[in-house]
């Protein structure tokens, strides 16, 4: 049959995936991947070349396409990506500066100017979320200050998905999802407020039209055409943010269902109605793919970001041994931690390499191990990472219970989820099942089942879950295990409050003496 095939495109922070998923069968048929650069040109800021984002998704497309004759049946293609980012383009679609991401935490003036502007009341109440640099709108602001010529020649802020959507099919759009990230968003309601983005500073032509994550948004433009091999005139669906697709892509779909989806970051994600209250602003809410559901996420920055970063520091040993003997570099490091006691014999580690967003939304914070010893060893410092990450969404989790949101279990997803090791830790810190579903990388599975809405493939997007989402294995906590790290987790959670002062004086001297 013609055009039963669709293509999920996800642009991470540091990978883009894309997956062709055929909708008689359920089954993915096709899968590429890209990796793109991240640069920190100055503490606390992060930035990346929207023209990299573009060159990874042509990449994963084509790699898609060279693994069998697919263009032609490709009826509908979705894209999503990472949230927070903005990036200022002309009327020509050309990008005006790099694009600011969420890990960026220079615009903490920008912050306590909307506080006394509009009031984060105000912000709380429209947009469902608090005033920190991780938002769009503070970096916007920074712009303005900064870079005026930059924000006075932006014809629309996009995200990175909006960007890659308008090389695709030449249309300034934005999705829910994404919107969810701009205090103009009035988020119950699925509209820009006006008189919020002027009182904040942003004129609301800048920001772009929006549309319902399976809405039709354009086709595959000629030149897009040539560029990824696609069809021309292939439609185009909204696709939704990188955590909202991956929430569809394994099957979290209903009120009270919750996931734990990690990459270089990593989310907590809660579904709660839309129409639900919860005063608690220490955990973001945004939209899901699925009109009338919203997420209450819990983002954390530093996640298998942390481990990569040993790796690329320490890890020349693993790599010549991985290469040669054709393993997994991450497996050999996890290996080694294996060999070493929970809780790390008391070496404990807060991951916040840049800043940390949820709970604390210190953009001051950087990474710590504390607890070393005469008898610390390379290995307690592998454990030591992967239960601090743990430590970090424990926190995130006891918030949540504490403002009235019900958490049984966890579903996961992404690359650091496929280490069982990993995710032992996980359920043994935060004492809640994980379920493991049988699926590659979720988000551009939902990307792509969002554009089977999209061409009418599927009537709606929770349709072909029961095809394709299955649970291959449920990994219980052991409350032993819980209880020693639950004491030790007070002594993580007291460290961190007692060294705030002392990371915002450091941050001090670094902004002083522009030292990385």
């Amino acid at each position: 049959m013609s055009g039963h095939l669709t293509l999920g495109i996800d642009i991470g922070t540091t990978n883009v995936k894309a997956a062709i998923l055929d909708t008689n069968t359920g089954k993915v048929v096709a899968f590429g991947s890209q990796e793109h650069p991240l640069f920190h040109p100055f503490p606390g800021w992060a930035e990346q070349d929207a023209s990299n984002y573009w060159s990874a998704v042509v990449s994963s497309v084509r790699q898609c396409l060279e693994q069998g004759r697919f263009a032609d049946d490709i009826a509908a293609i979705a894209l999503s990506g990472l949230v927070g980012v903005t990036l200022p383009v002309s009327d020509q679609g050309k990008p005006l500066r790099s694009a600011m991401i969420w890990m960026d935490s220079r615009s903490e003036e920008e912050c306590e100017d909307i506080r006394r502007s509009v009031g984060e009341a105000t912000i709380n109440k429209n947009n469902g979320n608090r005033v920190a640099p991780w938002f769009i709108d503070p970096k916007a602001l920074w712009i303005k200050k900064h870079e005026p010529h930059v924000f006075n020649a932006t014809h629309k802020f996009l995200s990175p998905s909006g960007y890659c959507t308008y090389r695709m099919c030449g249309n300034f759009t934005m999705n829910t999802g994404d919107a969810g990230l701009a205090y103009a968003y009035e988020y119950q309601k699925e509209r820009w407020n006006e008189s919020i983005a002027k009182a904040i500073g942003i004129p609301p032509e800048k920001l772009p039209r929006l549309y319902r994550s399976h809405e039709i948004v354009g086709e595959v433009t000629k030149q897009a055409a040539e560029e990824t091999g696609l069809r021309p005139g292939t439609i185009v669906a909204a696709g939704g943010t990188d955590i909202s697709s991956a929430a569809l892509g394994v099957g979290v779909t209903k009120s009270g269902e919750a996931y734990y989806s990690m990459g270089t970051g990593s989310n907590l994600g809660i579904m709660i109605p839309t129409e639900q209250d919860v005063h608690e602003y220490r955990i973001l809410k945004w939209p899901h793919v699925l009109p009338g559901l919203t997420m209450f996420d819990g983002p954390m920055a530093f996640t298998g970001a942390s481990l990569k970063w040993f790796r690329d520091q320490f890890g020349d040993s693993e790599f010549r041994l991985a290469e040669r003997m054709g393993h997994n570099v991450f497996d050999l490091f996890t290996e080694q931690a294996k060999q070493v006691p929970a809780c790390s014999d008391g070496l404990l580690y807060l991951p916040y390499l840049g800043n940390t967003l949820s709970p604390n939304w210190n953009s001051n914070a950087c990474g710590a191990f504390f607890g070393v010893r005469p008898t610390t060893t390379r290995a307690h410092f592998i454990r030591a990472l992967i239960e601090g990450v743990a430590f970090d969404l424990y926190s995130n989790v006891r918030i949540a219970n504490e403002a009235g949101v019900k958490v049984d279990g966890l579903i996961l997803n992404g690359g650091p989820t496929k280490s069982r090791f990993w995710n032992q830790i996980t359920a043994n810190v935060v004492n809640l099942p994980l379920k493991v579903p049988d699926i590659g990388e979720a988000a551009p599975i939902g990307d792509a089942i969002l554009a089977g809405v999209a061409a009418g493939l599927y009537k709606s997007p929770t349709e072909p879950l029961a095809d394709i989402v299955r649970i291959k294995e449920t990994i219980d906590p052991d409350p032993r295990l819980h209880e020693r790290y639950h004491e030790f987790f007070e002594v993580w959670s007291s460290f961190y409050q007692n060294v705030r002062g002392d990371m915002d004086r450091h941050r001090a001297l670094l902004n002083k003496y522009h030292s990385g």
